[in-house]
């Protein structure tokens, strides 16, 4: 009996390895993300989307025959285009600070350099009052940062349902709980195990200096990847072709 419990034990962990270790890329760009100064992300934000995604994931599987009838599994290969939107988004605002930064360094005088050191002493004051701000954020603001990293979690473990649906068709009731208790304690371990990688003191500091640099060119190729890896084009053109809304 207890051969046996070892054994399912040991298939949850390499089932849920084996289906979410990309997971390990985008967990580490979000604590990397995290880990800036500046960023409206933290750590929290990382963890509870994580599960977020996750669970939702884990729910369309269980009703996986229902959701495939109704809402092809291939459809979340969509949400690459979103992510592609986050990795954008970040470069714009990358460019346009490297650009102010250029714009400044190219019009400084001796009397602009007495005035920037007022203005860093301000800004140091202005930093204080942020993060009081940042401590403060609204329900709002927290919950568009879970939801971000919620949706990419579903983007990149939307092959994880068709994997997920025909293991509980052919598990019992108690096995399907063990299932999902077994990979919600496993999303906990991967976070732990991504955000001591992150704070590791050369990484930290590595993370903290370059992040912002790196995270944007990642979302964008991961929602490439997404959008190439679940194979949503071809779906869509035999849509369009047959006419029939299956799931292929």
């Amino acid at each position: 009996m207890i051969i046996e419990i070892l054994k399912f034990i040991l298939k949850v962990i390499i089932t849920f390895c084996l289906t979410n270790i990309q997971d390990i890329v985008i967990l580490i760009n979000f604590f990397l993300e995290a880990s800036e100064k500046e960023s409206l992300l933290k750590n929290d934000h990382v963890i509870l989307g994580q599960y977020l995604g996750f669970s939702i994931l884990l729910m369309l599987s269980l009703i996986g025959y229902t959701i495939s009838a109704i809402l092809p599994i291939k459809i979340f290969g969509l949400l690459g285009f979103l992510i592609i939107y986050f990795g954008l988004n970040g470069l714009y605002h990358l460019i346009k600070d490297l650009w102010k930064k250029r714009k400044n360094n190219n019009t400084k005088n001796i009397q602009e350099i007495l005035e920037n050191e007022q203005i860093e002493f301000i800004e140091i004051h202005q930093m204080d009052d942020n993060i009081d701000l940042k401590e403060n954020q609204s329900f709002c603001d927290d919950l568009k940062q879970i939801v971000k990293v919620s949706v990419v979690t579903i983007a990149n473990g939307n092959d994880n349902i068709a994997i997920y649906v025909p293991i509980f068709v052919q598990s019992t009731s108690w096995q399907i709980i063990a299932y999902g208790l077994g990979f919600l304690f496993m999303v906990g371990v991967l976070c732990f195990v991504c955000y001591c990688f992150i704070h590791f003191p050369p990484i930290y500091k590595f993370a903290q200096k370059y992040a912002h640099f790196i995270s944007p060119f990642i979302f964008i190729a991961l929602g490439i990847y997404i959008l190439i890896d679940s194979e949503c084009f071809p779906w869509l053109i035999k849509i369009i072709r047959t006419g029939k809304w299956t799931n292929i």
